[in-house]
């Protein structure tokens, strides 16, 4: 009888402990019955994470926030999953990013078909067309990737929170324009350490075209902004790393590795490897050596971070490569 009773606690004990942990380790469904829940707050999904970020930094606890795309995906493929519609529909407001970022189709048609969506980047299109890139006729989205430019975004996010919930008006317009100064200067901190770097030093190559934005606002000098700045960077892959890469991008890559001495290619956080390692491959039948960087920069995803903890990072990383090359 004791060995049965034995038999039974040192089952049952770890079965105890097993579920305890996993519901410590899943915050997932608690947080999605926060934002689900009735409390008289606005419900604002954003697609990806550098917006749920900026969204949360202005709605404060004024507002139930929740990022549609998370961890490591790439937002330029995705197609939603099981309960993602149900999001959408719930949602009081959603934000996207637009210029064509959000291209998988089922994502794409209830974006379009929300009530009360706003894609931040379309905005930026109709109302400063000018600050954006384009390649080979096409927008590139990564607007994210420029500070100074990403904070344009905040003053229409604002906008559109204070017409759902106008009681807070002021809340809202204070947390936006205290989010603004506080990109606005540590953009002009970034610029400057990156300025620090000898000129003949800032080429980045990286696995696919996420870092136009970066570049032309980080890398070039002044007198480059006339389109100059493009010859500061270039990857195998096009704006979206779903693209079929060729003999002839690898080798672009490859000469302009070898033109400009470069001594590191970046991988990025949620993109595959195998362009790089191929890049390498054939820079060093070239006779020359070139090593894929051990620290993966963030383009298209931001990991834990918060958006101006992911810029100051791949400064940090790229200064750091950079004064060793």
């Amino acid at each position: 009888m004791k060995k049965k009773k034995i038999y039974f606690i040192l089952i049952f004990i770890p079965l105890i402990l097993t579920i305890f942990s996993c519901s410590k380790k899943n915050p997932g469904g608690s947080i999605q019955e926060g934002w689900d829940a009735e409390n008289g707050k606005i419900k604002v999904l954003s697609t990806i994470a550098m917006i749920d970020n900026i969204v949360s930094e202005i709605g404060g606890d004024k507002i139930d926030h929740l990022c549609l795309i998370v961890g490591e995906i790439d937002p330029h493929s995705y197609e939603l999953v099981k309960g993602d519609d149900e999001k959408i529909t719930r949602a009081d407001l959603v934000f996207f990013n637009g210029l064509g970022l959000e291209h998988g189709a089922s994502l794409k048609y209830h974006l379009d078909n929300h009530l009360a969506s706003l894609g931040v980047g379309d905005y930026l299109l109709a109302t400063a067309k000018e600050k954006l890139l384009f390649n080979e006729g096409q927008v590139d989205p990564h607007i994210w990737m420029d500070m100074e430019l990403f904070s344009l975004i905040i003053d229409p996010i604002v906008e559109e929170l204070v017409k759902k919930d106008p009681e807070h008006t002021t809340f809202f317009q204070s947390n936006g324009e205290i989010l603004k100064k506080k990109l606005l200067d540590t953009d002009r901190v970034l610029f400057k350490k990156m300025q620090l770097i000898p000129p003949e030093k800032r080429y980045l190559i990286t696995s696919h075209d996420a870092f136009h934005y970066f570049t032309k606002r980080y890398l070039a000098t002044p007198g480059e902004i006339d389109g100059k700045w493009k010859m500061r960077c270039s990857a195998p892959e096009g704006l979206a790393p779903d693209g079929q890469m060729s003999v002839l991008d690898i080798q672009r890559v490859c000469d302009f590795l070898c033109e400009h001495r470069i001594s590191f290619v970046f991988p990025e956080s949620n993109v595959s490897r195998h362009s790089l390692q191929k890049i390498v491959s054939v820079c060093l039948e070239k006779g020359h050596n070139v090593k894929v960087a051990e620290t993966p920069l963030f383009g298209d995803t931001m990991g834990s971070k918060t958006y101006i903890q992911m810029i100051e990072y791949n400064i940090e990383t790229l200064f750091y490569y950079f004064s060793e090359n």
